[in-house]
């Protein structure tokens, strides 16, 4: 009798193992902030995809679509664009084409930082 017992408490966890699935991963696209230790992680953002996901920039062209994009709700436009190696270096004018900011961008990952 107790060997019965113990094979049916033994299926009814494997069943509910089977319903319940993995836990959520850091890198699931629909995560909630606040459940995410310590930093967070990858979610949908409204404008660039997964918050944090890499977009490799390899040429001039594309950091000037890359910081368009970026600032395209913003009253800016992206002047020169350098290449520095592993980064391109970039002005940010304004309407009167006075540099407001200088910005930097990542070519392995296609972060914006500014240098100022």
């Amino acid at each position: 009798m107790t060997m019965k017992r113990t094979l049916l408490i033994a299926g009814f966890i494997f069943l509910a193992a089977a319903f319940v699935g993995p836990a959520p991963s850091f890198s699931e696209p629909r995560c909630m902030w606040r459940e995410q230790r310590p930093y967070g992680g990858y979610c949908m953002g409204p404008r660039w995809g997964w918050y944090g996901a890499r977009q490799p920039v390899k040429t001039v062209e594309d950091a000037r679509k890359h910081l368009e994009k970026f600032f395209e709700s913003k009253d800016v436009s992206v002047g020169q664009i350098t290449d520095r190696g592993f980064f391109f270096s970039a002005e940010i004018k304004d309407r009167a084409n006075i540099v407001v900011d200088s910005v930097i961008v990542n070519k392995r990952t296609g972060r914006i930082r500014s240098t100022f």
